[in-house]
């Protein structure tokens, strides 16, 4: 056998390696499109339990979990009404709380 043989890959390999390896890393794309503060930590558990069925599936939920260490824990009607209180108070001007209410009530 030459080596051009042992190197050369049919379309129909290509082809599903192409559709395999984007879908073996979903859990990471997931993880990257939703900004996770841990995605390289998924990205880990992606790359090396990721062949087992667990594993693959222990990165997509945690990919797609929502609970994040540093989320405020207020709703978005507690935070404006904190605003406010600073706003009436004096500590924060008219610019700053337009600004901050604008990104809450985005």
């Amino acid at each position: 056998m030459s080596s051009l043989t042992l190197l050369s890959i049919s379309w129909q390999h290509l082809l599903i390696l192409l559709i395999f390896i984007p879908s073996y890393f979903v859990p990471t794309f997931i993880a990257l499109s939703r900004k996770k503060s841990n995605t390289l930590s998924i990205f880990a558990l992606n790359l090396l339990l990721g062949w087992s069925l667990i594993g693959w599936a222990g990165a997509l939920v945690w990919a797609l979990s929502n609970k994040e260490g540093n989320q405020n824990t207020g709703s978005n009607i507690d935070q404006l009404t904190q605003l406010k209180v600073l706003h009436d108070q004096g500590v924060i001007t008219d610019e700053e709380f337009e600004t901050q209410k604008n990104k809450l009530l985005r």
